[in-house]
């Protein structure tokens, strides 16, 4: 493995490991409903934390967009606010199926389209070759792996809940709108696949190659956070409980929003280097690793805090043969990488 490669490896591991424990600080804001801090993350978080980031990394970043086509922006401007409803559709999805199947639908779905667009789209002429069909064989073994996760999640609430008229309905429903959030999600890397020409700019400006992809990403996030935002006032103003932002002894539940955004942004600068030490398939390559590592990331996490206790032995073993699953996917990924 060349040294570029395993660098880009490393990068992803840290981002996956960054990723899977930016919700973490939601866990102090005891006061609040998960509206409340998903309200807060997705200003501070998603658009003012990455705002800074940039600033402090892209010489003259404003004026870097009018060196950009209107129809760049445009597009941006399309991936991110896609982007952002998906994050909408996965917490409908929640309601109806729960996290482990939501996640297991959504996160194959976004792996598969994230990966395969930008190298059906751009790089063609490679499908039918070896490193094509090496980058295929990935996807879909992340796909099964990522299935695995999910059964074995689905396995382990079982065991753990009784099945009463509790039990969730609208499984068709749910499951289209996992997918549906899968394949929107996967817009926010699209972003950076068709943003060659904001990083040029950037780097014309004087920023690092290392660097040069935070200008990529503001026109996606600044469309990106508005769905959010607007679907948390809203729900709200339906619970009636908008006066809870401002509930005495919270004032740091906002930093613990933005504290949110450094982990959740800093994964995605750690990713959009890895895709940069790629080379030209960073993004087919570097995004279905990303996503097979955030699983086994949170599959860790989900370990340490004793979420697979009492549980039986069946739910772990399903869960540790579909990290099996992404962690073969990752050999196979890294190998295409320089095939």
């Amino acid at each position: 493995m060349t040294s570029q490669i395993f660098q880009a490896i490393l990068l992803v591991l840290c981002a996956a490991f960054m990723n899977a424990a930016y919700t973490l600080p939601m866990k102090i804001n005891k006061k609040w409903q998960w509206e409340h801090s998903w309200f807060a993350f997705s200003i501070l978080g998603v658009a003012v934390v990455p705002t800074l980031i940039a600033l402090a990394t892209i010489p003259g970043l404003w004026s870097t967009y009018s060196e950009v086509s209107a129809g760049t922006l445009a597009r941006m401007v399309i991936f991110g606010a896609s982007w952002g409803i998906s994050l909408v559709f996965f917490g409908l999805a929640l309601t109806r199926l729960g996290l482990a199947i939501s996640f297991a639908v959504c996160l194959g779905t976004s792996a598969a389209v994230g990966a395969l667009t930008p190298l059906v789209a751009q790089h063609s002429n490679l499908i039918m070759t070896r490193q094509g069909s090496l980058i295929i064989l990935g996807v879909l073994v992340i796909i099964a792996g990522v299935a695995l996760c999910g059964m074995a999640g689905r396995i382990r609430e079982k065991a753990l809940q009784q099945q009463s008229a509790d039990a969730r309905h609208g499984f068709l429903g749910g499951f289209l709108l996992a997918f549906t959030s899968g394949i929107l999600g996967s817009m926010l890397n699209l972003g950076l696949a068709y943003g060659g020409s904001i990083q040029r700019a950037a780097q014309r400006h004087g920023a690092s190659l290392a660097m040069m992809s935070n200008a990529v990403w503001l026109p996606c996030l600044y469309a990106g956070f508005l769905p959010g935002v607007i679907y948390c006032y809203i729900l709200m103003r339906k619970n009636g409980n908008l006066s809870a932002l401002r509930l005495p002894g919270t004032w740091y539940y906002w930093p613990a929003a933005a504290s949110m955004g450094v982990l959740w942004f800093g994964s995605i600068i750690l990713y959009s280097i890895s895709t940069v030490k790629l080379g030209d398939l960073g993004t087919a390559i570097g995004w279905p690793l990303f996503l097979a590592a955030i699983v086994v990331a949170s599959t860790i996490y989900g370990v340490l805090a004793g979420e697979w206790a009492r549980t039986g032995t069946r739910p772990i073993r399903t869960m540790i043969l579909g990290v099996s699953f992404l962690v073969l996917a990752i050999a196979i990924l890294s190998y295409a990488g320089r095939a």
